[in-house]
């Protein structure tokens, strides 16, 4: 029982660990993309249509298709959840999570530093509206998806040198992007739609 215990005690202080390294490395990207957009709003806000009023206006007019949505998003999801745990299986797993989490520090850092200098408080709260509800599932399973990377992975066993996988976390977090698909497919565009009407962008 103790022996369990101190096992426990040691996986729940490398996830803690895990979680505080993650979480700079994906604040390094967030500030990255907030700075270069604040610093460059000329040329990259100011003086084109990216996410302006006319693009976010025909956005706002287009008929979703829910299904093909959610299997767009299953594409876009289940791709980066693939190559980490390829890049795992080649013994470049934590490489590959920081790159990762760089990047989807740096588009969040973007999208809500365009969003906020374009249409102020109103621009943030479109942020929130075009992650919600999916990022209650998207996010903790690429979050446990990250760390399985980095502390467990594919592992070789001694004698028959065979790979083993913790199974039953991939199926979590599976079905955790599974499940955060289907939101963003057919619940997301209703939040959606109800900002574009809440603000009358």
């Amino acid at each position: 029982m103790w022996e369990y215990c101190g096992k426990m005690a040691l996986r729940a202080w490398g996830l803690s660990r895990f979680s505080r390294r993650a979480a700079m490395v994906f604040l390094a990207g967030f500030l990255a993309g907030l700075v270069l957009v604040f610093i460059g709003q000329e040329g990259l806000v100011q003086n084109t249509a990216f996410l302006n009023h006319d693009s976010l206006e025909g956005i706002g007019a287009l008929e979703i298709n829910r299904q093909r949505l959610m299997l767009y998003s299953l594409r876009q999801r289940l791709f980066p959840a693939g190559l980490l745990v390829l890049a795992s299986a080649a013994g470049a797993g934590g490489i590959a999570v920081c790159l990762f989490l760089l990047w989807s520090g740096f588009c969040a850092g973007t999208l809500l530093s365009v969003l906020s200098l374009r249409y102020g408080i109103r621009g943030v709260v479109l942020f929130v509206g075009g992650i919600l509800p999916q990022a209650f599932l998207l996010v903790p399973a690429f979050w446990l998806l990250c760390g399985w990377c980095i502390s467990s992975g594919l592992k070789r066993g001694g004698k028959t040198g065979r790979f083993s996988v913790d199974g039953g976390m991939l199926v979590l977090i599976l079905c955790a992007l599974l499940g955060g698909c289907a939101l963003e497919g057919y619940v997301n565009p209703s939040v959606w739609g109800q900002m574009f009407l809440l603000f009358q962008i």
